[in-house]
């Protein structure tokens, strides 16, 4: 289970994992902004009970209408609106947004400002399969929490592939190593499948840290925020570039 941070941002984008997985992580997070216990999210006080019931009067949940596939910029008005209403009765007002890659440019351009000069009490969680769909304005102002591949796990052969990548990458020459992400750049992978293939050499790196630390330290830090670049970015040649000048 993912560790959530201490103390919680105002704004976080929830990527990775599946819709279900996604979803998850947005609800313990608003349990965790409304508990009353020692250790939020306890599970145990009445606000997380109420989370879990899907009955807390102050989470406000987003998501497109049964016959449409965008969220429109009315549904983020009325939300801009009720967060200058204070909370019913909790310290905070949560708003989830699933899938926030659904939101129109109008619709993000109109939660922009209350991610940006919202009151004190709001809190917005925004969960969202393709983040590079969202904004640069709106990213900037939520800090990320990325979940690692669904149950199911990526591809067997993309995890073929990021461990063959994590060996050159932690013992091959700079050469071998080029050579490698020049020949991934030139497959023109989806964003969806580098990131699972950089999310796979992750993995296997962090499994041999023992066996070279300092390297294996300096390639897992590069892999890991390459991956993220990737779902942010989905344009393979900048996002591997910028992993061989980080390394070499």
């Amino acid at each position: 289970m993912m560790e959530l941070p201490s103390p919680l941002s105002h704004a976080y984008l929830i990527t990775g994992g599946s819709a279900e997985e996604r979803d998850a992580l947005a609800g313990r997070m608003a349990a965790a902004y409304l508990c009353r216990g020692e250790r939020p999210p306890c599970g145990r006080c009445g606000p997380c009970r109420k989370v879990a019931a899907g009955a807390h009067p102050d989470i406000w949940r987003t998501a497109p209408a049964p016959d449409k596939r965008e969220i429109t910029v009315d549904q983020i008005r009325a939300l801009r609106a009720d967060a200058y209403i204070r909370p019913n009765e909790g310290a905070r007002k949560i708003y989830i947004i699933h899938p926030a890659d659904a939101m129109n440019p109008a619709a993000q351009n109109a939660l922009l400002k209350v991610l940006e000069e919202g009151p004190s009490y709001a809190a917005f969680l925004l969960a969202a399969a393709r983040p590079g769909l969202l904004l640069d304005t709106v990213r900037s102002r939520c800090e990320l929490m990325a979940l690692p591949p669904g149950e199911d796990g990526p591809d067997p052969a993309l995890v073929e592939q990021g461990a063959v990548l994590a060996a050159l990458l932690l013992e091959g020459d700079e050469l071998a190593c080029v050579q490698a992400l020049v020949e991934l750049e030139c497959s023109k992978p989806k964003a969806e499948q580098l990131a699972a293939l950089l999310g796979a050499a992750e993995s296997h790196v962090s499994r041999r840290l023992a066996q070279s630390p300092r390297r294996g330290a300096q390639v897992l830090r590069a892999l890991k925020a390459c991956r993220e670049n990737a779902v942010y970015r989905p344009n393979a040649g900048l996002t591997l570039g910028w992993l061989a000048a980080q390394l070499f």
